[in-house]
């Protein structure tokens, strides 16, 4: 079993050109591109109808594109069924056999496929002391907890070593805490693996958590695709700085400019906001809770709506000038002790925090 990658960095694995595809009553994917480097671990994140599982399923070959085309490898696929792609697949309910122990579970795809039987016994064997199971290997899958089962059948996605490891939801099945210890594990052991790995979510925190790309898709098109990092700090629409964690709206009338920043009126607020040419007019921006501080010295004023506790962190519910504004303060003991209802605090934020959004038109 190989444990690290040997593929050339910066190669695409995945590549989608213009790809559309069509079911009798709607469209779930208007011309596709994609590009999904070698040994990535890439999210497909959106609400649910938003074509993550149908962009997923064109990749397996369970789905063909109505136009366009679809690439493994460099090799243009489009067209080929299922059966003849190298993909192992891990679905939301982890379809193991229950008839079968965690050694023929996993061996099952090699059997398939006309593997010799010491080979086999090899692979398994392998791949089973990389997730841990080598001391249940003869085990059935109702005698093992969910986070095992996820483990054999993540076992069974990678034994045979395949050109790129789908993921379809494969955590939603699981409790918060052992989702949470998933997550860590499959990510180490993908880059252990140097796989190339795709996984379907609608969790965001699992996105940011597990992935080294993400595309937030809506509607049949990709919003923005990035590293986790830049999609959070840099939301190019409303949707995705909704979608991707919590994010105030914010919008103003530009005043003018400072360099690259533009000085926005937002309720008698001159706040700047970065990332836009824009020197008139109206102008929408997001503004991440979290980067919101306390700042007694700031002329930015706000009344204190509502005070929402939660252990290591303190929720604010603001009134600026009539636009309702939430911010996230850390708990630390630099925190002020008592913030009371009904009274006026001073905001201050890095400029880069604040970030002009696309005209949705």
């Amino acid at each position: 079993m190989k444990t690290d990658s040997t593929t050339s960095a910066g190669a695409s694995d995945v590549r989608f050109v213009s790809v559309e595809k069509s079911f009798e009553t709607a469209t779930a994917l208007h011309s596709l591109d994609l590009e999904i480097e070698r040994g990535t671990l890439f999210a497909l994140l959106g609400p649910s109808g938003c074509g993550k599982t149908t962009t997923l399923r064109l990749i397996a070959g369970f789905e063909q594109p109505t136009r366009g085309q679809v690439y493994i490898r460099g090799k243009d696929v489009t067209g080929i069924p299922a059966y003849k792609r190298s993909f192992g697949m891990v679905f939301q309910n982890f379809a193991l056999f229950p008839h079968l122990s965690v050694t023929e579970n996993v061996a099952f795809g090699l059997q398939m496929r006309g593997i010799g039987k010491d080979v086999i016994r090899q692979k398994v064997a392998a791949v089973l002391d990389l997730v841990a199971l080598g001391k249940f290997a003869d085990r059935y899958p109702r005698q093992l907890s969910g986070g095992q089962q996820q483990r054999v059948a993540l076992a069974r996605a990678v034994v045979f070593e395949p050109d790129v490891l789908l993921l379809d939801e494969p955590l939603s099945a699981l409790d918060k805490m052992l989702r949470e210890q998933m997550q860590v594990e499959i990510r180490q052991l993908q880059h252990r693996l140097g796989m190339t790995t795709v996984f379907v979510t609608h969790d965001q925190e699992e996105a940011l958590t597990m992935s080294d790309r993400v595309a937030v898709m809506n509607h049949g098109r990709i919003q923005q695709a990035g590293t986790p990092k830049d999609i959070y700090d840099r939301p190019r629409t409303e949707f995705v700085a909704t979608f991707l964690g919590a994010s105030n709206i914010l919008e103003g009338h530009v005043r003018g400019r400072e360099g690259v920043r533009a000085v926005v009126d937002v309720a008698g607020n001159l706040v700047q906001v970065s990332g836009t040419p824009v020197s008139k007019g109206k102008l929408r921006f997001a503004l991440r809770p979290e980067k919101i501080v306390l700042d007694p010295q700031s002329g930015i004023r706000a009344v204190v709506k509502d005070v929402i506790y939660r252990g290591a962190q303190t929720f604010l519910y603001l009134d600026m000038g009539g636009i309702a504004l939430n911010a996230v303060l850390q708990n630390t003991a630099a925190t002020p002790a008592d913030i009371e209802t009904g009274t006026s605090v001073g905001l201050s934020w890095e400029t880069a925090s604040a970030v002009a959004l696309e005209d949705p038109t």
